[in-house]
């Protein structure tokens, strides 16, 4: 199962596309083209079994494996007359506030594309995790329901257990050291003092 696209204000939009290209007005240069998405523009989609979620369109500042968990923050390119949303797998830093996101598709450095926001989304996990929990950082981009002082992320609870299986017959999937978390625009654990 994958998430499509229901944002028509884009047409069609492959979410799980990362490219070398840029944001901006749609451009016809030989075999080239650029993108009509914007910088941490955010666009709907569906999956028949998971429901609707928002993700939004970011550029990748490092490796980053489908499923991670990353941290957003803004950059300024062409001296300040732009501003990009960057994606990092998520180091854990304590009390930060970064807001977060889950990355569709497994990324490197300068990349363009697409990390989820909102909705249930299948995330890189580790150790036993249960329906109902929380979740924390535990290692790169990776998080568990092991509590990490000052390192929870807000706005997540798990959905299945790691390694589970969801959907039905043909279409069913199963996870490998991910689970199902529902995410509301979640972010790191901020100063508690």
């Amino acid at each position: 199962m994958a998430y499509i696209c229901n944002s028509s204000n884009l047409g069609f939009v492959d979410l799980y596309l990362n490219d070398t290209l840029g944001p901006g007005a749609l451009l016809m240069t030989g075999t080239s083209r650029g993108r009509f998405e914007y910088p941490g523009v955010v666009v709907t989609g569906v999956d028949p079994v998971l429901g609707g979620a928002e993700f939004m369109f970011v550029q990748f500042g490092g490796t980053v494996a489908a499923g991670g968990v990353v941290e957003l923050s803004i950059t300024s390119v062409n001296s300040g007359a732009r501003m990009d949303v960057s994606a990092i797998a998520w180091a854990g830093a304590a009390n930060t506030g970064k807001p977060l996101g889950v990355a569709l598709a497994a990324a490197t450095a300068g990349t363009w594309g697409w990390v989820q926001v909102s909705g249930i989304a299948v995330t890189n996990t580790s150790g036993t995790v249960a329906a109902g929990d929380k979740q924390f950082w535990q290692a790169s981009g990776v998080i568990s329901s092991t509590v990490v002082a000052s390192k929870q992320v807000l706005n997540a609870e798990a959905v299945s257990a790691n390694n589970a299986t969801y959907g039905s017959g043909t279409g069913a999937v199963t996870l490998s050291g991910q689970s199902l978390i529902l995410i509301n625009r979640p972010c790191a654990q901020g100063a508690i003092t």
